[in-house]
């Protein structure tokens, strides 16, 4: 039923977009008027920021890389985060909000894979997993705990 009521209204509209020769449409009785249908969508949209993948640059040590990875964070630079760091990792912390102030509570000695590194922030408490990649070490794991 809709499709030949929208069949009729289109008709009606070609027929009305021609030369001042052409003959005019008649209109349509009560009896014969099409019911049309208004459909209304909504969509939403979300922002996502990225940060631009970059190559690992992994640390000569798990405390350079817990170093290097913390205090990107508190510069908010999360660029050179993504240098030391898995995505995942990054996003962690960076979701967690501005760490404020910084305090080491040490990492596991000696420094036998994975190695975990703790931090107490005014975010809440930081740990990390570091982990041996090429010739050096990376975070492949952050996680900041409600202080």
């Amino acid at each position: 039923m809709h499709r030949a009521a929208a069949a009729v209204v289109a008709a009606l509209v070609l027929a009305s977009c021609g030369s001042d020769s052409a003959p005019k449409p008649s209109v349509l009785s009560s009896s014969q008027a099409v019911a049309t249908t208004t459909t209304t969508t909504a969509s939403t949209t979300s922002t996502t920021t990225t940060v631009a993948t970059v190559p690992l640059s992994p640390a000569p040590s798990p405390s350079e890389a817990a170093t290097i990875f913390v205090n990107a964070w508190r510069q908010g630079n999360q660029l050179l985060a993504a240098t030391i760091a898995v995505p995942a990792a990054v996003d962690a912390v960076f979701s967690a909000g501005e760490p404020g102030s910084v305090q080491s509570r040490g990492c596991n000695e000696p420094p036998q894979p994975p190695v975990l590194c703790v931090y107490r922030t005014d975010s809440g408490e930081l740990q990390l997993r570091i982990r041996p990649q090429d010739d050096g070490w990376i975070i492949d794991q952050a996680r900041v705990t409600a202080a």
